[in-house]
Order: structure tokens, then C-alpha cells, then sequence
């Protein structure tokens, strides 16, 4: 007679394979995210602009995407006449120039025109500073902490020299997802 033994059934092998399995593929993403990652191709701004999504104020932010479209707007308005007034822009219902419910959310701010230049001087500096815009192809618009008046030179050195920093989008691979050097 013969006698075989018969282990019972066990699934410990395929585990300890699937886990070996598993920490392999870990490690080799965690290598490849470390490979690609280039933090000097992140250049930092100079001291005299500010970037639009990290360095603003959520009440800050509103009234720039609002500037924004009422750069558009403004253009279209003047086409080759003088900028339109700021009583001209809140009577087309054009924000920020216009009252809104947000306003107070967004420091209150009490528009002027000046020259070729727009001024938003806050109302609440602890909510967002002073806004000045620039009309132009693209427009520039700067920022000032608190409550700033407009300087008589609009040039951007007597800007700087006057506390005004200018708002800016800054793209990186981090947020565009691009890759410069990746074949199209």
C-alpha cells in the first residue's frame, strides 16, 4: 500500500507573489516620478509681479477675472475713440465698474479713470489691495497693497518705484501638463 500526503490548499505562494509583484510596480513609479521631475525649470518672478493663482487673495482673484473681461470689453467699446468713462462701463452693467452683490467680498472697490489708465482703490485693504489696469493688447494690470493712488507715470518703472506690482500668469509643466520637449 501506498500513502501519499495531500497538503491542504493554500493560496500563500500566489500571495507572496502578487505582493512582490505590487511593491515592484511601486518602486518603479515612484523611479520614474522622481526622474521626471525638474524643479529648475521652475523659475521664480521677480520681485515686482506677482503671479495670478498662488500669490492673490480669493477676493483679489475675483476682481482680476473681472478685469480681465473688461479689458475685452473696454477695447471693443473705444474702437479707436477715447476709453470709455467709468459711469460708461457701470451703465453697460460691466463688472467690476458696475455694482455688485460681490463687492463686498471682493474689497469694495471705488473705480476712477484717469488718463488711459483705470484705478479700483480698495475699500477693505485686508480683503484685496488696490487695482490699476492698463488697456491695451493685453492689458496690463498691477496691484498695490492697501489703498494706493495712481502715479502720474504710468511706466512700469514708476510703478515699481511706487509699490504697484503687476499680476501675471505663469505656466509650468507642473499646471499645463506640457512637456517642451516631448515629440509631437
Amino acid at each position: 500500500m501506498t500513502t501519499t500526503s495531500v497538503r491542504p490548499a493554500s493560496a500563500r505562494r500566489e500571495s507572496l507573489f502578487v505582493g512582490a509583484l505590487c511593491l515592484a510596480v511601486l518602486a518603479a513609479s515612484a523611479a520614474a516620478i522622481s526622474l521626471h521631475r525638474r524643479a529648475d525649470d521652475i523659475r521664480s518672478l521677480p520681485a515686482w509681479q506677482i503671479d495670478a493663482r498662488s500669490d492673490l487673495t480669493p477676493g483679489e482673484q475675483g476682481v482680476l477675472a473681472d478685469l480681465a473681461i473688461a479689458a475685452g470689453e473696454i477695447a471693443w467699446l473705444a474702437e479707436g475713440e477715447a476709453l470709455p468713462d467709468v459711469a460708461d462701463l457701470a451703465a453697460e452693467g460691466l463688472p467690476p465698474f458696475a455694482p455688485q452683490a460681490s463687492d463686498g467680498l471682493r474689497g469694495g472697490h471705488v473705480w476712477s479713470r484717469s488718463g488711459g489708465l483705470y484705478l479700483g482703490r480698495s475699500g477693505d485693504p485686508r480683503v484685496a489691495g488696490s487695482f490699476l489696469m492698463i488697456p491695451g493688447d493685453p492689458p496690463a494690470i498691477w496691484l498695490a497693497p492697501g489703498t494706493a493712488d495712481a502715479p502720474a507715470d504710468p511706466s512700469q518703472d514708476a510703478l515699481r518705484s511706487a509699490g504697484w506690482r503687476q499680476v501675471v500668469s505663469r505656466y509650468e509643466a507642473s499646471v499645463t501638463r506640457h512637456d517642451p520637449g516631448a515629440a509631437q
